[in-house]
């Protein structure tokens, strides 16, 4: 069977008729923060959807959907009135999670359960690094059986965001969002023209971190107040850096700091340090007067080292040509033939306390299939490049999506805290490197690499949270 949206379709899905479209995807700024960018759909789509045949499964149950994902946009409830056209027996209590960040939701969340009034589905993502401590609580239970029973192929989401959704051999989510993290350079390609520089092809790794290092020199424009190159200090920017000189952050376990003993990583370190501190080219949080993405459309910045869905964001916020045109530069393909990328995600889950998972189940593959995952991007205002159908049908919207699937097929996934120690360890990557690549009050750079990795370690090292 199949189904032709267009933009008007995909609005009034959501009752959102006359509103522009969203979609969004996390950022490091603050943990769990959401980055809004907007994606207009001009060409009709159509969505192939499989039926099961006339006659839907007598399916009766009263489900509860706890999530912060999508409340006011219409999303969840499309799904909810399209599943229950299919299983009229089944009924879903929507309700919102509103608290002010995603950290306060997953909080709530915990309340919930142990009150004994945690929801039927829900979300607990792996890269917000709750879903391992979710599993060890015993509140998500796996979804191997369910998949078995139903031959689900898994192959309909593009590898690495299934192998998230795994801990210790068991299958407990299906993806949502997702993206391959702060894993290109958003261009100003307008710098690069004036300047008689030829840009690399957006979807190819060929650039070296020594020219992408010479680029920052020759763009800075101090008289001008304009900046060659912005590197975050969050630990979704750090974490890219160390794997694009074939190191690592932390260890795939999640238990050991390796800025000490990974050469790789500790070269990342020096790269950055003499750009920030010794040369002084790369920007202070305060110096670009705005944010980054704000600066280079005003022409003030040439490279952002932010990520893929930031060029969509790029690229969409353009008022003048002359000032700024968007393109991408891709970090150099790894020694292990991996892209330098953190691919980050989050999941659907089943309560492990629900009184129907297998309608839970039901329900569950009817959000994250295509048909839910394209209305998750364009109506729920979500970044969800899970499904290779679905990043084709971005790419007959917009051709910038197709840049991306390189690192989304290739790409590398978060190493997370083993302890479940998400909030501790970002904000102890940001502090610690804020301090190691001050300018303004710059310390010895193996200080500062020793205070990093001392500071990160002693997260790694407390108790189970």
């Amino acid at each position: 069977m199949s189904k032709k949206y267009s933009r008007r379709d995909m609005l009034r899905l959501s009752g959102l008729a006359g509103v522009g479209i969203l979609a969004a995807a996390c950022t490091q700024a603050v943990p769990g923060a959401q980055q809004v960018v907007t994606v207009e759909v001009e060409k009709v789509v159509t969505v192939e959807v499989e039926k099961a045949g006339d006659q839907p499964p007598a399916l009766e149950a009263n489900l509860v959907w706890d999530t912060f994902r999508g409340p006011g946009t219409g999303w969840n409830e499309e799904r909810i009135s399209t599943f229950r056209d299919e299983h009229p027996g089944v009924t879903i209590d929507f309700r919102p999670l509103t608290g002010s960040s995603q950290q306060d939701n997953y909080g709530k969340m915990y309340a919930l359960h142990a009150a004994g009034d945690l929801g039927d589905v829900i979300a607990f993502d792996p890269s917000h690094f709750h879903f391992w401590r979710a599993i060890n609580k015993d509140i998500i239970g796996p979804l191997d059986e369910f998949v078995q029973a139903d031959d689900l192929d898994l192959s309909g989401w593009f590898e690495q965001f299934i192998v998230i959704q795994h801990f210790q051999g068991k299958l407990y989510g299906l993806p949502s969002w997702g993206w391959a993290g702060f894993d290109s350079l958003v261009t100003n390609a307008v710098h690069f023209e004036e300047a008689g520089v030829d840009l690399p092809d957006p979807t190819a790794h060929d650039t070296s971190m020594e020219t992408i290092a010479e680029w920052a020199r020759t763009f800075y424009d101090p008289d001008n107040g304009r900046y060659g190159l912005n590197l975050g200090h969050g630990e979704i920017s750090m974490v890219a850096l160390t794997r694009a000189f074939n190191g690592f952050l932390i260890n795939e376990e999640g238990t050991k700091c390796l800025l000490l003993e990974d050469e790789g990583s500790q070269e990342a370190l020096r790269w950055a340090y003499q750009l920030a501190v010794e040369e002084k080219v790369l920007p202070n949080a305060d110096d670009l007067g705005t944010s980054g993405p704000a600066a280079q459309l005003e022409g003030k910045l040439t490279m952002d080292w932010s990520g893929s869905l930031n060029v969509r964001n790029f690229k969409r916020d353009i008022k003048d040509e002359s000032v700024a045109k968007a393109h991408q530069i891709l970090l150099p393909t790894r020694a292990d033939g991996k892209f330098p990328s953190q691919l980050r995600g989050g999941t659907w889950n089943i309560n492990k306390s629900s009184q129907a998972p297998d309608v839970a189940y039901k329900f569950v593959t009817h959000i994250a299939g295509k048909e839910g995952c394209f209305g998750f991007n364009l109506v729920a205002g979500q970044g969800a490049l899970v499904r290779p159908d679905v990043v084709e049908l971005l790419i007959a919207q917009d051709p910038v999506h197709e840049w991306f699937i390189p690192n989304l097929e290739n790409g590398i996934p978060a190493h997370a805290p083993a302890n479940s120690r998400g909030r501790e360890y970002t904000d102890a990557v940001q502090q610690w490197t804020d301090l190691l690549l001050d300018k303004n009050q710059p310390v010895p750079f193996e200080e500062g690499l020793q205070n990093l990795h001392d500071n990160i370690q002693r997260v790694l090292d407390e108790p189970p949270a």
